[in-house]
């Protein structure tokens, strides 16, 4: 059967984000596709030739590194082309003992190739352990934030200007710095907390050595900021390891979930900041379920672990975790967003190791039971692996259901013989009755850091870039290309703010595709998870065999909400939506 749809459509070569003045108006035919189950062959390893292995570590350095590579890495769109960009950063050079931190920024061809231009972007030799970008002047490109993670004398985290090219000047005493000589930015995420159209920042401080206060500024849109650390209640010094921003509620303004690595550091336990929609917040976790989960590590053989509630313990005095990553998405496709937060969890040997909690799924339980979250992992056929650092959900494959990848270290696979307690990269492919299957046989990598994903040749698919964390005498990262997703229908949605009443970034704007009796829901977000993680800004919709004949609602961040059909928005191909100016 055939679905044909007449579509006002932008040419699609117009311009590199698919978008310009030149028009077609022609008939193209929506057919139905088989949907192909991920197999071999789904990604094709493209690391040398893409060009991203440049500089990637240290050759025969001549002051040892005690971890040579750069791991720590994401996707973003520097120049403004539409084509997403590559900035990776060193993962613990030691720079207390002086080696500097060092970063490397590839500009993406848009053909899926790169180019390294890191000492032209002038971020190359910033002193920091990793960057959140976001346009905090509503200029339309964007700017970084540069956390410097560990105490060093006379430096502090600082914040760069983008001159819409993709270069970088430092903003002098913009109001995030912090205090010079001992900052501990671990992670950090741009957006409008109090609903001004200007960006505000969000700064977990810690990551996995140091019990610090969170930070909150609240930016002017001018690329200055003010300190605004008391709207946080209820933050205690802890080591937050990772963060992400989202709606949880849906009461349209943004959330802040944060990942703490308390086990190890003091008993601290995850934050869950709820919004009061001026940019207020509150720590919910403990009544949201989010704190630390009763039941324990998965491994441990003994009667129901990891089901079973921690004896004599209640909501926020149950052991937590040694969490890293963390993001935010609908999972499970009830329009209502789940949590995914990576853990590394030990299988016992003390009585804190036996009760610390493993990587979770989280599903929220919707407006009906409070927005509260319930781990849905061994019920969803997800496997326990010791060692996972980095957590992301994607539809990889484009059939309509969200997936979930996760960076392992290697370290801990000794002690297993199954592979799925390796070291693997993680991927976890959703089937069509809400379980996963473990393909981490797709990419067949061990020790990685952080990942990212995003679609660097355009093709409507989701592809991979993997942090390869040195495993003796330096490491480059890896990038994989996406053989599959392209193969189903699919629809991506750049969203573009005013700068007046929406942020340009239009973070936070929420996008609802209704299609084949499915609901598939993206939010727009700057970075998620430990030392920013960071994916496409672009939201992709896998459309499998849902058909198109799909509803778009797009929820701006002010409470605006418009529609678009498929003859608005087309099918198979980037279309870009503005803010009070519909389909460009």
């Amino acid at each position: 059967m055939k679905r044909t749809y007449v579509l006002a459509l932008l040419a699609a070569c117009s311009s590199p984000a698919g978008g310009g003045d030149d028009t077609i108006d022609e008939p193209i035919e929506c057919t139905d596709k088989p949907v192909h189950t991920p197999a071999a062959g789904a990604f094709t390893n493209i690391s040398v030739s893409s060009g991203i292995q440049a500089r990637n570590f240290v050759p025969n350095p001549t002051t040892p590194i005690p971890i040579n590579d750069h791991s720590r890495l994401g996707f973003i769109d520097l120049d403004g082309d539409g084509c997403d960009d590559i900035v990776a950063h060193d993962l613990f050079p030691n720079a207390q003992a002086g080696i500097p931190f060092t970063h490397l920024v590839f500009k993406n061809n848009c053909d899926g190739t790169f180019t390294e231009v890191s000492a032209e972007s002038g971020l190359r030799d910033v002193q920091a352990g990793f960057f959140a970008f976001g346009d905090v002047d509503n200029d339309g490109d964007q700017d970084a934030f540069a956390g410097l993670d560990i105490p060093l004398a006379g430096k502090a985290s600082s914040l760069w200007l983008n001159d819409g090219r993709g270069h970088f000047t430092q903003k002098v005493s913009s109001g995030v710095e912090g205090m010079i000589g001992n900052t501990v930015a671990a992670n950090a995420v741009f957006a409008d907390f109090d609903g001004d159209a200007k960006l505000d920042l969000f700064v977990g401080n810690g990551q996995t050595s140091y019990a610090a206060l969170d930070d909150l500024f609240i930016g002017k849109g001018d690329g200055t900021f003010v300190a605004a650390r008391s709207r946080l209640a209820g933050s205690i010094g802890s080591p937050s390891n990772g963060s992400v921003a989202c709606d949880y509620d849906n009461d349209g303004d943004l959330d802040i979930a944060v990942a703490v690595y308390g086990v190890s550091n003091g008993g601290a336990q995850n934050f869950l900041y709820q919004n009061d929609g001026a940019g207020n917040f509150k720590n919910v976790a403990k009544e949201n379920g989010f704190a630390s989960l009763a039941t324990g590590n998965y491994w441990i053989n003994a009667t129901g672990m990891g089901k079973n509630p921690e004896p004599g313990k209640a909501p926020g005095t149950y052991v937590g975790s040694n969490a890293f990553g963390l993001t935010c998405d609908d999972v499970d496709g009830d329009a209502d967003m789940d949590l995914v937060v990576s853990s590394i969890s030990h299988p016992g040997g003390d009585y804190n190791r036996t009760w610390s909690d493993p990587t979770v799924l989280l599903l929220s339980s919707g407006a009906e039971g409070g927005y509260t979250f319930t781990n849905a992992w061994l019920d969803r056929g997800l496997p326990y692996n010791e060692g996972d650092v980095d957590a992301a959900t994607v539809d990889f494959d484009n059939d309509g259901r969200m997936d979930i990848s996760l960076s392992r270290t290697d370290k801990y696979e000794g002690g297993y013989t199954a592979e799925r307690q390796k070291g693997w990269l993680g991927l976890m492919h959703q089937t069509a009755d809400g379980m996963f299957e473990v393909m981490d046989s797709l990419i067949g990598v061990k020790g990685a850091q952080n990942h990212g994903w995003s679609d660097i040749d355009r093709d409507g698919d989701l592809d991979l870039l993997i942090g390869g964390r040195d495993q003796g005498g330096g490491r480059a990262n890896l990038l994989y290309r996406n053989e599959l997703g392209s193969k189903h229908h699919w629809l991506a949605l750049k969203l573009v703010g005013d700068g007046v009443a929406i942020n340009r970034d239009a973070i936070g704007a929420r996008v609802t595709i209704t299609v084949g009796g499915k609901t598939l829901v993206r939010e727009v977000r700057s970075s998620r998870g430990t030392y920013n993680s960071m994916d496409t800004r672009v939201l992709y919709f896998g459309l499998g065999d849902l058909g198109c004949q799909l509803d778009a609602e797009v929820r701006w961040p002010d409470g605006t909400i418009e529609h678009f059909t498929a003859s608005q928005t087309g099918v198979d191909r980037i279309a870009t939506i503005a803010y009070g100016s519909g389909v460009l």
